[in-house]
């Protein structure tokens, strides 16, 4: 009895195998290439007890059910494994978007620059592996009536059970649970695609209403653009998770900031600016329209930055390292759409992954390189010190790895510390090889904006030992964020330096941005307001908010309650 017991269990085994291999083998050369976390290959682990239940209703026919499924998981897992091999990227519902939206001449000359030969060889090893599994399965599944139904149930249930919590045990709208549940299984073959393109069309829905919404605003009255006969290019970049006082620029003990350091003289920065909110999305909402705390659906009603642009006259770019499409991304994708050339360097399903910010350089340089159009509004989305940090810089950047002086941390919290200010070293690197891009181009009057979009709270505090961001709890390293502006000798000697004098230290939140952006393009119009400019000889200080402009009773005000020094 205990012989057919553990012959039954590695029949079952075999087969479980099998199914797994599919999703496995890209899963796993993932985490080796350090491209993700092991997240992508415990969901495909639970999904593929789906496959179990088939073959146990045909336990008979076992092996023939087997080669079916084995078919359609060979299928789809050619997608996702020829994808990785090709760009060195996660499969997902970023690259559906990018191959719906791109037409076929695109798509063919991107596959014509990357393809490699060595492709048909690993498919041709990587078949004969998954042909060598089935060959190896048993004839059939030899199993009572009452122990197929438990099996049944137990293998459904494993792949659905975050399902059943969210709906049945949560109270989770079905649709929401449904959700949650297909980008999970998006992970394993071949939901991947069929996922990943319902996924994508669900989200398509949300950013073409959002658009459509757009382009029934009515335009600003009396726009008015100052330098409308000059070559002008404005860039606007834009950080992510970066806290100022890990910047060496900024007076960090830590040299974080080298390159950076290198062109201060030629930059104005700002030391007192904050983030609205610890999150992109809410302040991108903020930062790139009218909207504030006072009227935070104010984005859905009048225009934004990159309408601005387009009505002054500007070719709009939105080169971006964030994901490209993702439910809790549809504003972002939302804002590169409105603009009139969009380039998205970063397909993968998470951001724990692998995706370096220097990908935007090429295509930066390529854009400030093609002198077709007279005046140009770049947009550089960076992934910056996003967490995890780890995955937000390459090898040789990792040049903080000392533990000690960082009394107070554990050991896992010093390596986090680290990661962190090796991922601010990466940005400093990128940010300053922006800058010299422009710097090195006189073509034009070209002057940058860079910003983070918020801060992070990586153990700053040692009393308080906290990661991440938190509205509810709320850090200054949350809020905190690099605030400068570069503008290139040509801009200088032709337009002149139109910042005020001993604006560097003012109090100002980046839910203004709209208004210092125009004020640094000279583009005025009835709504501009002067005074909510950061470098307008004009600025009023008024008050600088953070929290959740939904909860007025929770906001707090900088100017009456700012943080400690150490908070």
């Amino acid at each position: 009895m205990v012989d057919f017991s553990l012959k039954r269990f590695v029949s079952f085994f075999k087969y479980f195998l099998f199914f797994f291999y599919f999703s496995a083998v890209y899963h796993l050369l993932c985490i080796i290439f350090k491209i993700t976390g092991t997240v992508g290959l415990r969901e495909s682990f639970y999904m593929s007890f789906l496959w179990m239940t088939l073959v146990l209703l045909f336990n008979n026919k076992a092996k023939k059910v087997a080669a079916f499924i084995g078919i359609v998981l060979w299928l789809g897992s050619l997608f996702s494994l020829g994808y990785f091999a090709l760009y060195g990227q996660e499969f997902s519902q970023s690259v559906i978007f990018i191959i719906f939206e791109s037409n076929l001449t695109e798509s063919s000359e991107f596959l014509e620059t990357y393809f490699v030969w060595w492709l048909i060889p690993m498919v041709l090893i990587y078949s004969f592996i998954a042909f060598y599994l089935w060959k190896k399965l048993d004839d059939g599944l030899d199993i009572k009536i009452y122990k197929k139904l438990i099996f049944v149930l137990l293998f459904t249930a494993i792949p659905f059970h975050k399902f059943i919590d969210n709906y049945i045990v949560g109270n989770k709208s079905l649709t929401d649970s449904s959700y949650i549940q297909m980008k999970r299984m998006e992970t394993a073959t071949p939901w991947n695609i069929a996922f990943s393109y319902v996924t994508y069309r669900i989200d398509l829905a949300n950013m073409e209403r959002l658009i459509h919404a757009n382009t029934n605003l009515k335009p600003l009255k009396n726009l008015k653009d100052k330098y409308k006969d000059e070559d002008t290019t404005l860039v606007l970049v834009i950080g992510e998770s970066t806290n100022r006082n890990r910047m060496s620029l900024y007076g960090y003990k830590r040299d974080t900031t080298p390159q950076l350091q290198k062109l201060k003289k030629d930059l104005v920065l700002f030391d007192n600016v904050y983030s609205p909110r610890p999150y992109t999305i809410e302040v991108l909402q903020q930062a790139l329209t009218f909207a504030d705390e006072e009227n935070p659906d104010l984005y859905l009603d009048k225009p934004n930055l990159i309408n601005i642009m387009k009505q002054a006259g500007y070719e709009t770019f939105w080169i971006t390292n964030q994901q490209t499409q993702t439910k809790r991304n549809t504003m972002l994708t939302t804002f590169s759409q409105m603009c009139d050339h969009q380039v998205y360097l970063n397909n993968n399903r998470k951001q724990n992954s692998a995706a370096y910010d220097g990908a935007v350089l090429k295509p930066f340089e390529d854009v400030l390189n093609n002198d077709m159009h007279k005046k140009r509004f770049i947009v550089v989305h960076l992934l910056g010190t996003h967490n995890r940090y780890k995955y937000r810089y390459p090898k040789e950047f990792a040049i903080f790895d000392n533990k000690g002086g960082l009394e107070g941390l554990n050991s896992e919290q010093k390596t986090l510390y680290n990661e962190y200010d090796n991922a601010v070293y990466y940005n400093d690197y990128v940010v300053s090889k922006l800058i010299e891009t422009i710097k090195n181009h006189n073509e034009s009057n070209i002057a940058m904006l860079y910003l983070s979009d918020h801060g992070e709270e990586v153990f700053d505090n040692v009393f308080e030992k906290r990661l991440g961001r938190n509205e509810n709890n709320p850090t200054k390293a949350m809020y905190t964020i690099p605030f400068m502006v570069y503008q290139n000798e040509k801009w200088k000697s032709t337009i002149g330096n139109n910042i005020a004098k001993n604006a560097n230290h003012r109090l100002y939140s980046s839910s203004n941005l709209i208004y210092t952006f125009s004020d640094l393009a000279g583009i005025y119009f009835d709504d501009f307001d002067a005074s909510k400019s950061i470098i307008n000889k004009n600025f009023y200080q008024y008050s600088v908010y953070i929290g959740d402009p939904y909860s007025k009773n929770k906001l707090r005000d900088l100017t009456k309650k700012p943080f400690k020094q150490q908070s």
